[in-house]
């Protein structure tokens, strides 16, 4: 049977680990070429992994802090894969630093929206241009349920989020009659590295947070993964500007 992206090419930042990971696993599986990105070298493990399973993949280390890094990815996707993407997961993010707002240095809150908003805004530039000329594209940034709602001690984590679900926003309205859509990704917690590391900085931290799902679980990458391929796919084809919440149910209360 056909997958959703049988002659896409598909271009994933923060591929190496995570959701990223789960996303680039869940595409390939969908029949599309990948073109990964990431800050660690991991990625290329990744890649290898895809076309050992028949998949078209390529890595390049990728820093989205760093219009260049991000240009050369798209162009390596073009040469390589034989198209400039078609679909894009604009998904590279750190956490930042627990701590008060007020006590926060100015390098590490920077760091972080640079990161995780400007870097999804940097994503967008380099694949939109193709897209737009092409007459289709679809686009999922990756932000968070604190995308949606606040959380305490992560300020610059949360204000980077929003800041995704804003951008997501403006750009569906830019490019809408251009064909191309663009959706955000809010998982809640799920089972990543980012969640192990708080949770060794902050004691009881998983604990906390089982109390405060509805589904009494954490998830897992592939839910939020699946979530983000069907945004990206023809099933999704009306659907714009969107925030979709993969959290179970923690923003509904």
């Amino acid at each position: 049977m056909p997958g959703v992206f049988d002659g896409k090419v598909v271009l994933v930042t923060g591929a190496a680990a995570g959701i990223g990971r789960a996303i680039a696993e869940a595409a390939a599986r969908e029949g599309a070429s990948l073109a990964l990105g990431d800050v660690a070298k991991e990625g290329e493990a990744v890649a290898a992994a895809l076309r050992k399973a028949g998949a078209k993949a390529i890595f390049r280390l990728t820093d989205v802090r760093k219009q260049a890094d991000i240009d050369a990815l798209v162009a390596a996707a073009q040469s390589e894969l034989g198209a400039s993407p078609h679909i894009a997961f604009a998904n590279a993010g750190i956490e930042g630093k627990m701590g008060a707002p007020w006590e926060t240095k100015e390098d590490d809150f920077t760091r972080v929206l640079d990161i995780n908003l400007a870097g999804a805004w940097r994503t967008m530039s380099a694949v939109l241009p193709a897209m737009i000329e092409r007459g289709e594209g679809a686009i999922v940034a990756t932000a968070s349920v604190a995308g949606l709602v606040g959380a305490g001690g992560l300020a610059a984590y949360v204000a980077s989020k929003h800041g995704i679900v804003g951008l997501v926003k403006s750009v569906a309205i830019d490019v809408a009659k251009s064909g191309i859509r663009v959706n955000a990704l809010c998982p809640g917690m799920i089972e990543t590295a980012m969640v192990d590391r708080l949770a060794t900085d902050v004691p009881g931290f998983r604990e906390a947070l089982l109390a405060l799902k509805p589904m009494g679980r954490l998830g897992v990458p592939s839910e939020a993964a699946e979530a983000a391929i069907w945004l990206a796919s023809p099933a999704a084809s009306f659907i714009t500007g969107h925030a979709l919440a993969v959290d179970g149910g923690y923003a509904a209360q």
